[in-house]
C-alpha cells in the first residue's frame, strides 16, 4: 500500500498510525502585540532562527481577507500599512521546537497590513517571505492592488508594505524562487474572450535585474516578466487534451506593461495601458490554464497545481524543468475519492512526495503524491470543513505545519467548527510505505 498506511482518528485530525498533532495557534488567540489573532489563514513559510539552540522557526502567515462582514483586520501602526482601506496582511509567529514536549508558539505579531486577499506566496533562500495579493482592484485614493509584497521574515514587529510593481499586476496566488527567477501562478478561471476564444490563467516568471541577497532587495528590485508559451503551440489550452508523462518545449513571452492600470483583469478597454497582464500574455501566444494555485521547489524542479484543471475539473499537478524547459503534467484527477481541487502544495524533504491541499466540498483531505505519480490520503478533517492550505516543513524537516483557513463570521474567535487553525504534525514522514527515498534538501541560510 502506497502512504504511510490507513488514517485513523486523532481527535481533530485522522492521521496515519504514528503521527501526531497540535494545534499551536487559532483565530481569537491573544497575540504578544496586545491584538486578537484575525481569522482566514492561508499559505506559510518556516525559516530557521539564529540562537536558541536550533530549537526556534518563524512562521510568517497569510491572512486571505478581502473585506467582507465577519473579517477581523490585521491591524499594523498606519504608517506602515499599504492602504487603510483593506484587512489582508500577515501574522508572525515565532515557534519553539523541542521534542520532549509539543511545538508552541511563544510570540506572535501582526507583520504586515493594508493589503488584501493574502492567497498564497512563497518562501526565498535569503530569508523573506513573499505574499501575493490574490485580486486586482483599488483602494484608498485609488491606490492599486494586485502585487507581491516582501517580509524580513526576522524582522522584530511590522514591517512597511512595499509592492513590487515589476513582478506584476495580477491574481496572484504563489511564489517560488530558484536559480535567480521568481515563478509566479495565476487564480483565474477559464472564460470566454471577444478575440481568443477563451482565456484562463499564466504561469510567469520574474528575472530581477539584480540578483537579491538579502531582504528588502527584492521589494527594490527592477526586471522583467514573463509568460510561459508552449513551443509551436499558439496560446496553447493546457487545461484539456493533455497526455500524463509527456513533456512540452516552453519558451518565454515578454509582458510589456506589468504595473498596467486596468482593474477589471479582463478585457473590458484596451486603450494603451489598460490591457491586463494575462491577456498581455495571451495576445502573445502565452499559455492558458484553469485556477493555477500551489507551487513549491524540489530537486531543481517547479511544481505546481491547477485547482479545476482537467477535464473532470478535479485538479492537475504540473512540473516545470528550468534546465531542460520543458513542461509536464504529472498528475491529473478523475476522480473526487483521490483527488479533489488541490490547492496549497509543498514537497516532502524526506521522500521527495507532494503533499497537496484540498479546498472542495465536505470533508477536506492532505494527499500525498509520489515521484512515481502514486497517490495516498496523509490526512482529513474531523471536526471542521475549512480547506486545508499552508502547508510547510520546519527547517528539519521533521515538523508539518498547515492551516484550515476558518470561515468568516462570530468575531473574534470564527464560527463554531469552521475556524482558522494552525496545526504542527510530526511522525515518521521518512517512512512511507515502498518510498524510493529521494531527499530534497531545504534551505540552509540561519540567521
Amino acid at each position: 500500500m502506497t502512504g504511510y498506511g490507513p488514517l485513523e482518528p486523532r481527535g481533530d485530525l485522522a492521521l496515519p498510525r504514528g503521527f501526531d498533532y497540535a494545534i499551536i495557534s487559532w483565530q481569537g488567540m491573544p497575540m504578544s502585540d496586545g491584538r486578537l489573532t484575525p481569522g482566514i489563514f492561508d499559505a506559510m513559510g518556516a525559516f530557521p532562527l539564529r540562537g536558541h539552540g536550533g530549537r526556534r522557526i518563524a512562521l510568517i502567515r497569510n491572512h486571505e481577507n478581502r473585506e467582507r462582514p465577519g473579517e477581523a483586520k490585521v491591524v499594523v501602526p498606519p504608517e506602515l500599512e499599504y492602504d487603510a482601506q483593506m484587512y489582508g496582511g500577515c501574522t508572525k509567529l515565532v515557534v519553539e521546537l523541542d521534542g520532549r514536549r509539543e511545538p508552541r508558539v511563544v510570540e506572535s505579531f501582526a507583520v504586515l497590513g493594508g493589503t488584501s486577499t493574502n492567497c498564497a506566496g512563497g518562501v526565498t533562500p535569503w530569508g523573506s517571505w513573499i505574499t501575493c495579493e490574490e485580486v486586482v482592484k483599488r483602494g484608498a485614493g485609488g491606490r492599486k492592488h494586485g502585487y507581491i509584497f516582501e517580509i524580513d521574515a526576522r524582522a522584530s514587529g511590522p514591517v512597511e508594505a512595499v509592492p513590487i510593481p515589476a513582478a506584476g499586476r495580477l491574481v496572484h496566488e504563489a511564489a517560488a524562487w530558484h536559480a535567480g527567477i521568481l515563478y509566479l501562478t495565476e487564480d483565474r478561471s477559464i472564460e470566454p474572450d471577444p478575440v481568443l476564444g477563451e482565456i484562463g490563467a499564466c504561469f510567469y516568471r520574474y528575472i530581477p535585474s539584480r540578483r537579491p541577497r538579502r531582504p528588502g532587495d527584492l521589494a527594490s528590485s527592477c526586471g522583467r516578466l514573463e509568460a510561459l508559451k508552449i513551443k509551436g503551440e499558439h496560446h496553447a489550452n493546457m487545461d484539456t487534451g493533455r497526455i500524463v508523462g509527456v513533456p512540452y518545449d516552453v519558451e518565454w513571452v515578454p509582458i510589456d506593461d506589468p504595473d498596467h492600470e486596468d482593474d477589471t483583469d479582463s478585457r473590458k478597454d484596451r486603450m494603451p495601458g489598460f490591457i491586463p497582464t494575462r491577456i498581455q500574455a495571451q495576445d502573445k501566444g502565452a499559455a492558458y490554464f484553469d485556477r493555477q494555485e500551489g507551487m513549491w521547489v524540489g530537486d531543481g524542479k517547479i511544481y505546481f497545481d491547477c485547482t479545476t484543471g482537467g477535464s473532470q475539473n478535479l485538479g492537475q499537478v504540473w512540473e516545470y524543468d528550468p534546465r531542460r524547459e520543458k513542461l509536464t503534467l504529472i498528475y491529473e484527477s478523475t476522480r473526487p475519492e483521490t483527488l479533489e481541487n488541490p490547492d496549497n502544495m509543498v514537497v516532502v524533504p524526506q521522500t521527495g512526495d507532494i503533499f497537496l491541499c484540498e479546498d472542495s466540498p465536505g470533508e477536506q483531505y492532505i494527499r500525498g503524491l509520489t515521484p512515481y505519480g502514486e497517490i495516498y490520503d496523509f490526512a482529513r478533517t474531523l471536526t471542521n470543513d475549512s480547506e486545508f492550505c499552508g502547508a510547510c516543513f520546519d527547517p528539519s524537516g521533521r515538523v508539518l505545519f498547515v492551516n484550515q483557513q476558518g470561515e468568516r463570521g462570530d468575531l473574534p474567535n470564527g464560527p463554531a467548527g469552521a475556524r482558522a487553525v494552525t496545526y504542527a504534525i510530526w511522525g515518521p514522514f521518512e517512512r512511507r510505505s515502498g518510498a524510493r527515498t529521494r531527499s530534497f534538501s531545504t534551505y540552509s541560510l540561519v540567521w
